[in-house]
């Protein structure tokens, strides 16, 4: 079972390695051509323009934001990409506005999964740790019962853990609002960055700048994922050390 359990760890890091270095690989080689795929594409280049000029040309920023909000809105129950909406701020507003307003529609987000998990509690997450070999994620989430102040910092900055789960989770420890909302703000800034900085690149998809953004994306993504892979790993190794350490003690425990 141990060697069974170490085989699908490493196979599952080496399969995301491997993933990961081909995109890298792939992005490299766009790199290194750019200039000739500018050229190739200098047709969808100036498609990308014009659009960027039609909206420019529209007669209310105010009606931008509503859309842009509504599509926030909509991601509080669908499964929009936060990254998506990110880029579409950064495609219409000049960086700074694009990212203030980020921060904003985001600090929402996660305001309504917070309020959302304390009223119909963790939802999948907290049915996901219930099962047997995930009580100790779900006790060291849970923190003694006041909630993991950072477990909830690293999972916003890594991609691959749902923003809106973990949302409610801590919604749903009642955890201190406040903190909450600082810690989730903080831990999202680095991504929501790099995808408001690709959205205002995005005119130009073979351009230096855009495919670089890209290529730490899918670094950063393949990283993280094969970190918290291996993290798993370990941490379930010794808990079913404690647990056998501890069946064995209680085999020979005299009840008097």
């Amino acid at each position: 079972m141990k060697q069974q359990k170490r085989h699908r760890t490493n196979l599952i890091s080496t399969v995301t390695f491997m993933v990961m270095a081909g995109i890298l690989a792939f992005l490299a080689v766009i790199l290194y051509n750019h200039t000739k795929l500018e050229l190739r594409f200098d047709t969808l280049i100036s498609w990308l323009q014009n659009i960027d000029d039609a909206i420019v040309q529209l007669d209310s920023n105010v009606e931008i934001i509503i859309c842009i909000f509504a599509l926030y809105i909509a991601k509080c129950q669908l499964p929009i990409p936060m990254g998506f909406l990110c880029v579409i701020s950064g495609i219409v507003f000049p960086l700074s506005q694009a990212i203030l307003l980020n921060l904003l529609f985001t600090s929402f987000f996660f305001t309504v999964k917070y309020l959302e998990g304390g009223f119909i509690g963790g939802g999948w997450t907290g049915m996901i740790l219930g099962i047997k070999q995930l009580h100790f994620v779900r006790d060291w989430i849970q923190f003694k019962g006041t909630g993991n102040p950072y477990v909830l910092f690293v999972s916003r900055l890594i991609p691959s853990i749902p923003l809106g789960m973990v949302s409610k989770y801590y919604g749903s420890m009642k955890y201190d609002f406040l903190y909450y909302i600082l810690l989730s703000l903080l831990g999202f800034a680095p991504r929501l960055f790099i995808y408001t900085k690709i959205g205002s690149a995005i005119l130009n998809p073979f351009s230096v700048q855009f495919i670089v953004l890209l290529m730490i994306i899918v670094a950063f993504s393949g990283i993280s994922g094969i970190m918290f892979n291996v993290f798993y790993g370990i941490k379930s190794k010794q808990m079913n050390q404690t647990l056998l350490i501890y069946s064995e003690k209680e085999k020979y425990k005299i009840v008097l």
